[in-house]
Parts: structure tokens; sequence; C-alpha cells
């Protein structure tokens, strides 16, 4: 039966058909009458194709036009390109982007969810599928930012646990306080883009956001304080206890499945009808996708949803069959299955995966969830204390965090090594051979079968070239000119640093020796300052009157060397326009 529903509702959520309230409540009711797991998926599909319709046409008449009041805030704002931030606010009964520049975006930037605030701009209806799935209505352009109000009692109370965290986290050096902040309770916005790409280059990112293993260490820690209490008590604190947790994460989509899961598992065992872990994630996808239907849409539900299921299905029979210690093939089985398990769904998003992943998650792995069980502890006697007694609580929480840092490092240094398509539908097969071992007695020779495929798929990955083409090329807002070993970077667009330092990566460049920012710009400062963090060791010029840091001024006629280039300013602009020379010309 929970196979069934959570089949009904994904399909439901995915087709969003409207069906009639009475209709379904009539399968309700056959379904009562005589119970079938067929009945149940229907059942589930016309509920959730019900809400999903119900919410679309929520979003049918948006705000359009100036706008004043009063809006609350439904998450914490977020960076928005070079000098702006977005947040999500509802207005009235809409949910709305906001988006302020300047000294407006400054009025809001230390806001936090749940908090009121008295602005004034105009709203646009949103038309992209990305707001849509995120029942945002319209985006608002923030003209004035006034007076300010606290959330309610509960949304206070978490917001003064993540700044006591934030707080106490302040004596660690930068990217390891945006760590502690993405892997404790969710927030990364203070990451930088080398980090953020070293994690992703590493298959890692998923360490940087707040995820199901933070529900069950927050439970673990939970369980020693509840244990003697009476089952409904402990129902009732256990479920308040996962609520707390929920929006002091900010309801993230892995989170959400995870408390679902958690609180099917605590409410059935309290009724003594304890579930197995497969039948209580097919209820709690159920569960989610008819609170939301709009959530099966979302990447990070169902990368949450593939891992979860890899955990489930495929650890336990990879830790049967890999050799070695008990711990350690555990620990192996653990970070294998759940990454073979959205593998295919990661192919599929973004086109490869990389290798480095699993032995990454291997050497991270274990580091982590001291992190996260340390960090809501021990972090909030830091806030608490600061000074002194905050660094020293610190201690383990930096050196576990370096750990980490550095194995994503590492792993993002190497070649890289990625799965494609053909490989990642290989890998597919070999898992589900591998599954189908533990089948009836004339299946068990499969296993060796399904690991020698998912071996054969490793073994013939792409190995990206470990340098760039010579000449030309260009890439994500940027020229690049390569004659080894000299690499040039001109920024001649409008380059999302992220994006930058991903695809600089992806060509395999390992160093930069000139960095041209052609403009001279906002954008143009913020891309240079995330190339000096990966490549500390390069140049960098820029036209007159520009707002770079560590730049240098060129005009026409200037001529600038990097080892045998030579890279002549033809055009200050700005643009600047420049062209190079070798020593073979």
């Amino acid at each position: 039966m929970p196979y069934a529903a959570a089949a009904g509702a994904a399909l439901g959520s995915w087709l969003l058909v409207g069906v009639p309230l009475a209709v379904a409540i009539a399968l309700v009711a056959a379904c009562l009458w005589r119970p079938s797991p067929l009945l149940v998926l229907v059942v589930f599909a016309a509920f959730a194709g019900f809400f999903g319709s119900k919410a679309l046409e929520g979003l049918a008449d948006p705000p359009d036009g100036p706008v004043e009041g009063w809006v609350t805030l439904l998450d914490d704002p977020r960076p928005l390109s070079t000098h702006g931030i977005r947040v999500t606010v509802r207005y009235g009964d809409a949910r709305v982007e906001a988006r302020a520049y300047g000294a407006v975006a400054a009025r809001l930037d230390d806001a936090l969810a749940g908090e009121r605030v008295h602005i004034s701009g105009t709203a646009r209806p949103a038309t992209s599928d990305w707001h849509r799935w995120r029942h945002v209505a319209s985006t608002l352009n923030v003209d004035t930012v006034g007076d300010r109000a606290d959330a309610a009692p509960l949304g206070a109370f978490t917001n003064r646990i993540r700044r006591l965290l934030e707080s106490g986290a302040g004596s660690l050096p930068d990217d390891s306080r945006a760590m502690f902040a993405g892997m404790v309770y969710g927030d990364d916005r203070g990451q930088s883009p080398r980090l953020y790409d070293d994690f992703r280059a590493a298959g890692l990112g998923h360490l940087l956001v707040v995820s199901g293993q933070n529900v069950a260490f927050v439970l673990a820690l939970a369980s020693p304080l509840v244990t003697r209490a009476r089952p409904g008590v402990r129902l009732v604190v256990l479920l308040a206890l996962l609520g707390v947790f929920a929006l002091l994460t900010r309801f993230e989509p892995s989170v959400l499945r995870a408390v679902a899961m958690a609180g099917t598992a605590v409410t059935s065992a309290a009724l003594g009808r304890p579930e197995t872990g497969r039948r209580t994630l097919a209820w709690a996808v159920a569960g989610v996708l008819l609170a939301d239907p709009f959530l099966v849409r979302v990447l990070a539900f169902q990368l949450s949803v593939c891992a979860t299921c890899g955990l489930l299905w495929i650890t336990p029979v990879l830790a049967e069959m890999l050799p070695g210690p008990r711990p350690l093939r555990l620990a192996a089985a653990t970070t294998a299955g759940a990454q073979l398990a959205v593998m295919p769904l990661l192919v599929a998003v973004f086109g490869t995966v990389p290798l480095a992943s699993l032995p990454a998650n291997v050497a991270a792995g274990p580091a982590s969830a001291p992190v996260m069980m340390w960090g809501l502890t021990g972090g909030l006697g830091a806030g608490l204390a600061g000074g002194w007694p905050a660094w020293l609580i610190h201690r383990p929480t930096a050196a576990l965090l370096w750990w980490i840092g550095t194995v994503a490092e590492t792993a993002a240094a190497a070649p890289p090594a990625v799965l494609g398509a053909v490989g990642a539908v290989a890998v597919g097969i070999g898992v589900v051979l591998v599954l189908a071992s533990r089948m009836p007695e004339r299946t068990r020779g499969l296993a060796p079968a399904g690991a020698a495929v998912v071996a054969v798929a490793f073994a013939g990955s792409v190995l990206t070239a470990s340098s760039p083409a010579s000449g030309w090329s260009e890439t994500a807002g940027a020229r690049v000119f390569h004659h080894e070993p000299v690499t040039v970077v001109v920024l001649d667009g409008p380059a999302r640093p992220a994006k930058l330092l991903e695809a600089l990566r992806l060509i395999g460049v390992r160093r930069v020796d000139l960095v041209v920012a052609a403009r001279g710009g906002a954008s143009d400062a913020h891309a240079v300052l995330a190339l000096k963090d990966r490549y500390p060791d390069a140049t960098v010029v820029a036209p007159p009157m520009h707002r770079v840091p560590h730049a240098r001024t060129v005009r026409t006629g200037s001529v600038v060397l990097a080892g045998d280039v030579e890279l002549e300013v033809v055009g200050e602009g700005p643009p600047l326009d420049v062209a190079a020379r070798t020593s073979g010309g």
C-alpha cells in the first residue's frame, strides 16, 4: 500500500489533473470499502492532482503594478547579481520574489525569515517554471524599505538560534564558517564561488546544505532525553522538535522529506506498529507530495528521495558484497549506495558526474557527522559564551572542517574523470543486476555480473584533457587565450563567478597568469575576486576608472607580458580591446 500511495502521489503531482473534490472523496470511500493497491494509487493521484491544480489557480491572479504595504519574509535574503539581494515574501495571499539593489538592498540584507517589513515597489507576474514550482506569483522590484517588525514567537526563537550559532562560529576562518553555516543550519549564503565549485567538483555539494542526515542527528541527540518519558509525551516532544528544526532550516526539500520520514517512524512506533525504512520512505513521499505537489519537480527533493532509496535498497547489498572490516564496508557501502542512486538523475540534469565523488564522500563523510552534531550542541554553547570560550569550543569544529575542505579541494584539483550518459546507463544496469541478486536463488549469480558492469562503466569514464586547447576559446562570459604554459582570461561579458570557475576547471585550466577585466565594473570585480581566490598568482589589468581590486590600469598601446605571451591593448574602451601575440607569432 505505501508504495502505491507514493507512486500515485508522484503521478498526480506531475500530471496536475484537476480532479473534482467530490470524485476524490468517492474514490476514498471505494478504497475503504474494498482496498487494493490500484485504488490507493488512484486515490493519492486524485488528491495530489486536486491540490496541485488548486495551487496553480492560486498563481493565476498575480500582483501586477505598484505595491505598498507590509510583507512577511518567507526565507532569508540571498545575493543577486553583483549588488542586489532577492527574498521570497508573502504579500497578502501571494508569494512574491522581492528584489532590491544598492542602498535599498542593504536595509534588507540582515533580515531573517519570519520578520515583517514595510516596502513599496513595482510587481510583475513571474513567468518562469523555476518561480512557478516554488509558488512564486510575481517578482517585485523594491524601491523603498521602511519599518521592520519581529517574527512571530516561534520564528523569532529559531532566528535567535541561528544568530547564536553564527556568532559562536565567528572565530572560524571565512570558508570554514560558511561550511559550518551550511552543514549545521542550512545557510549557504556566505559560500564563496571557489568553495562552492570545489565541493561541486568533488561531488560533496550535499555537505554544504542541510539534509536528511541532520534530522537523524537531531533525533539521536534528543532520544536520550525522552527515553524514559511515556510514549505519548515522547511522541509530542519529538514531533515538536522536528517541526522546530524544519523551521530553523527553512523547510529545505531534503529536510521536509527527512522530517516526514522521521515523523512517520516515531508515530508508528508510538502506536506500536513500527514500519520498515522502505515503507516509511514511501509514506513520507506520499504525504509530502500531497502537502506540496510542486515538490515533485524540484531537483533537491528528487535527489533526496533517490539518495534515500540508495541507502535503503543498494547499501545493504553492497555491505554484504564488499570485503574488509565491517566499519569500513558500511562506510563505503553507505556512500556508494547513495551516490549510485543519484548518478542517473545528476547525469540527466548536468550531463556528467565527477567520479571523485565516491572516494571524496568516503573520506569526508566520517568528519561531517561530528560537525553536524557538535555544531548544534557545542555551537549553541559557543554562541552563548562568546570570546575565548567560543574559540576553544570550536577547535574540534575547525579541525574537522579543515579536513572536509582539504578533501574537496584535493578532489577538485585532480584531473576530472566524469561519468556521462552511456556510463550512467551502464551503472543503472549494473545496480539493477546487483539488486536482482537478492531475489530468488536462480538470480544469485547476477551480483558479480552487476558489479562487473559498474566497474567497466567507471573504467570507461571520460578523462578530460589536462590543459585547454591552444589559442582563443570562449567560455561562461569570458575569452581564454592559452599558449603552453601561459593562460590569459579576458572578462568581456557578464560572467557569473561560480559558472566561470566551473567552466575553467572543466576545460582543464590549472593556472591563470593574466586576467583582463575588460569593462572594469562591479561584475568584473566579483569575477576577479573569485579568480584571485582560485588563482592567487594571476596578474589583473583593467581600463581607466575601473572598480576592480588588485588591478592595474592600462591604456591604448600598453603591452602586458605573461611568459612568452604579449598582450597589447589596442583600444582602452571600456571595454578593453586586446590582441595576443606569442614569441612564435
